[in-house]
């Protein structure tokens, strides 16, 4: 297990990341940046704004970037979407060479990224991102972008994300519960990205049990409550990093 630490360089008043601001590329993309993680040069993190007004469908040629035919008979707002997570995914691999590679699709709508890269993209409205890595000690790379989710829906859903001991550790850890809630959920998600070309179904949230958090340092540890494989048995420990991005919330999980 690999554990990360991401310290931002800029704006001040952020604490996990090292960001490299980068010129639009054009109105669709109005904005990117790339984030460095220390101690893992190996894995490249990028993300990107999008002006869902500015999409057109000749982005793609534009672009240079493949769309299958599954995603053209999709509705425009899956299209921009996979669009500027294919955009993002691009400029990552492009930090390695290897900007002219394709990602396509696999099991469960997931990216597949090409040989050896590993790899893992989300978006949230108008944010893409993606991580890269082609390092053959990382097993699994999961991202996860969510926007903060609010009092109304932590009710809806809070007991489908967190269980009793989950809840009650957020609420002892930090007044800031939504945005915790919203780092759990999103770590999960990450979690479930990293895994899931390990071992090639789906599982739920319960899988991983929020067991120790660290809000000033941006750490989330999960335990493995039951075995997905002989690679990930019960009990294994998984670590993730957050961040708040605004009214976003940004994980990252490696294994």
């Amino acid at each position: 297990m690999l554990e990360t630490e991401i310290t931002m360089k800029e704006p001040a008043t952020a604490t996990v990341m090292t960001v490299d601001r980068l010129r639009s590329a054009g109105a669709f993309i109005s904005e990117e940046w790339f984030f460095s993680a220390h101690n893992m040069e190996n894995v490249k993190v990028h993300m990107c704004l999008f002006s869902p007004d500015s999409y057109d469908d000749s982005l793609f040629q534009a672009f240079g970037i493949e769309s299958p035919e599954q995603i053209f008979s999709a509705v425009s707002k899956r299209r921009m979407e996979y669009l500027a997570g294919r955009y993002s995914a691009r400029k990552a691999l492009r930090e390695y060479s290897a900007g002219d590679g394709q990602v396509g699709i696999g099991p469960a709508r997931s990216p597949v990224f090409p040989a050896p890269f590993k790899g893992s993209i989300s978006h949230s409205r108008n944010m893409a991102c993606s991580a890269v890595t082609q390092s053959p000690g990382i097993k699994g790379l999961g991202i996860d972008v969510e926007h903060t989710i609010d009092g109304t829906q932590i009710i809806e859903i809070g007991e489908s994300v967190v269980s009793d001991d989950e809840a009650r550790l957020l609420i002892n850890t930090s007044s800031a519960y939504a945005q915790l809630f919203t780092a759990v959920f999103s770590a999960k998600e990450s979690i479930f990205k990293a895994l899931y070309p390990r071992v090639g179904y789906y599982f739920g949230f319960e899988y991983a049990a929020l067991r120790h958090l660290e809000p000033d340092n941006n750490i989330l540890l999960f335990e493995l409550t039951r075995a997905l494989s002989d690679e990930f048995p019960k009990g294994r420990v998984i670590s993730t990093r957050f961040h708040i991005l605004g009214d976003k919330v940004f994980t990252l999980a490696v294994v």
